[in-house]
């Protein structure tokens, strides 16, 4: 009779605790929607000026103390359970990367990186780009060679243009190097080092990234460095230790892959065609290794700048190019890419929720999400950043006035929260959203995920150009 009356009691105690809990995860459930209702409220004006300066200071309720934090995390937690319970296959042209030519296999996302590979401790997926790993691997063990006396290399020196830019053309650099034997190495004098806190660190690989490479040639070596013309065989000059690569050069070799992946290529469901993209993806995930310090600065700018919620599980990546990109390409519209995102989460609103993370240089666009689609979506963004108001002014010419140090680490920030995101919204003709694209499917394992562009209905048939 005793054991009997224990195990009721213990089922009333255990039912009680039930209710608690559900209690406690629907308050604070409630507490976060009422906390993301005032932010909308209030963020015209915490917004930017068009001058890149805050407005106002935000008033001390605006201030997250550690409760909502805490709710922020048990909220992020329910909403992951649901994610991964509700997930399921979704049907073609969505169920597969857009690269592939059909549904394939995808790399395992890996345990172990190369040194200094930028993932992510808040956001991973499951599933790489065929023969990532591999490569990154290959790469690193390249620029690495265990003998420096025997090196030869290739110098590309960098170009001014957008970020994404700069780092899609030294990456057909380093395919050239790959191609050629050579190890890939950046000249000093990158304009985006000109500034105070880059100092005397002149290249990207000194100042804000990892070293590309682990050798250096000499300076006889680069006394006697040869130029490399368009019009010159690639395998002319093979004896001269130093060469320096024409940006006509890097055409010769820009529409494929390195030679030693091709065959390799060739056994996965990538369409050959696109195989140059998949280099493009493995030459920028080797590139973008942050150095300590920035790793640390962008944490400090998370915290400062971070506005509305916090990317979660199911939120959806929505990057929107304006300014001068108009001059080379087609641009849309912030409603264009408001009805992407809907066809995105029509897709399975159990995967995709109503939360946008939205990266831009246009103020107007963080205007227009956070204050003119508030009934639909849930917008977070970083506010008191400079963006870029006048879309007839040449970006570079923003870029120097807002300081490239501000520039590269305010863009790496939301790089950063975009690939948080479990679905990815832009335009393919920016240079800035390929590079969300292609680390999303390589150093955050997330090439199973849906990208959505604002012009193509079928992502299989993007035109990726450069």
């Amino acid at each position: 009779m005793r054991r009997r009356n224990s195990s009721v009691s213990f089922r009333v105690v255990q039912a009680v605790g039930l209710a608690t809990l559900t209690t406690f995860l629907v308050a604070v459930y409630l507490r976060q929607e009422r906390l993301s209702a005032l932010h909308l409220l209030s963020v015209r004006r915490h917004d930017p000026a068009p001058d890149g300066k805050p407005q106002h200071q935000p008033a001390a309720a605006d201030k997250r103390a550690p409760s909502a934090a805490a709710a922020d995390g048990a909220v992020a937690a329910t909403v992951k359970v649901v994610a991964q319970a509700a997930a399921k296959p979704l049907p073609e042209p969505w169920g597969s990367h857009h690269m592939f030519a059909s549904p394939g296999a995808y790399g395992t996302c890996p345990k172990e990186w190369i040194e200094g590979s930028w993932t992510s401790p808040r956001s991973m997926g499951s599933a790489t780009l065929p023969l990532t790993l591999e490569a990154q691997r290959e790469i690193y063990e390249h620029q690495h060679p265990k003998d420096c006396s025997k090196a030869k290399y290739l110098i590309y020196r960098v170009v001014p243009n957008g970020i994404g830019a700069v780092f899609h053309v030294a990456g057909v650099g380093l395919h050239l190097a790959l191609d050629l034997g050579r190890v890939f190495i950046e000249a000093p004098g990158t304009f985006l080092t000109n500034t105070k806190e880059c100092g005397d660190r002149k290249t990207l690989d000194s100042c804000y990234f990892m070293p590309f490479a682990g050798c250096q040639p000499t300076a006889e070596q680069l006394r006697n460095a040869v130029q490399l013309f368009g019009h010159t065989p690639l395998d002319s000059h093979a004896d001269a230790a130093v060469l320096i690569a024409s940006h006509d050069s890097l055409l010769k070799v820009r529409p494929h892959a390195p030679r030693r992946f091709q065959e390799r290529l060739q056994t996965t469901a990538l369409q050959p065609k696109k195989h140059y993209y998949w280099w493009r993806a493995q030459s920028v995930a080797y590139m973008l290794r942050l150095r300590p310090e920035v790793r640390a600065d962008l944490e400090a700018r998370r915290k400062k700048t971070l506005a509305g919620p916090a990317p979660a599980p199911g939120c959806i990546s929505v990057h929107v190019r304006h300014g001068d990109k108009g001059v080379e390409a087609e641009t849309f519209d912030n409603p264009v890419y408001d009805r992407t995102a809907s066809k995105v989460r029509a897709l399975d609103p159990s995967r995709f929720t109503n939360q946008l993370f939205v990266s831009t240089e246009d103020p107007d666009t963080i205007e227009y999400f956070v204050n003119h689609t508030s009934s639909k979506w849930r917008t977070g963004f970083t506010r008191g950043v400079p963006r870029k108001p006048d879309r007839s002014r040449p970006n570079l010419s923003y870029m120097a006035e807002i300081g490239y140090y501000e520039e590269m680490l305010n863009s790496l920030l939301n790089l950063d929260l975009a690939l948080e995101c479990s679905a990815f919204v832009g335009s393919i003709y920016s240079n800035w959203v390929r590079l969300i694209d292609e680390l999303r499917a390589t150093l955050r394992c997330k090439a199973d995920a849906v990208f959505a562009d604002v012009r193509y209905e079928n992502p299989h048939e993007m035109d990726l150009n450069w």
